[in-house]
């Protein structure tokens, strides 16, 4: 029976580092798009563009938003101890 419950947690450990690793991935995709907001804001500012600008702020506070969300819902790291 030890055997069999070692290696459910194996595989549970293997799929929560999948999970993790597309978790991960959108991440870095916010973060991306996060960055691009940012960079029109810093335009749309420059210009003197008040709706763009505003646009790309909440734009940009969605996706951080976003973001933050998904890292919240990471697994915790290996080894840690709760």
């Amino acid at each position: 029976m030890k055997a069999v419950a070692e290696m459910a947690e194996a595989r549970r450990a293997d799929a929560q580092i999948a999970i993790d690793n597309q978790r991960f991935g959108a991440i870095e995709e916010f973060c991306d798009l996060a960055s691009s907001y940012a960079r029109s804001a810093s335009e749309a500012a420059w210009r003197g563009d008040r709706l763009t600008l505003r646009t790309h702020l909440v734009q940009l506070r969605l996706t951080t938003q976003n973001a933050l969300q998904v890292f919240n819902s990471l697994g915790k790291p290996a080894g840690a101890v709760e």
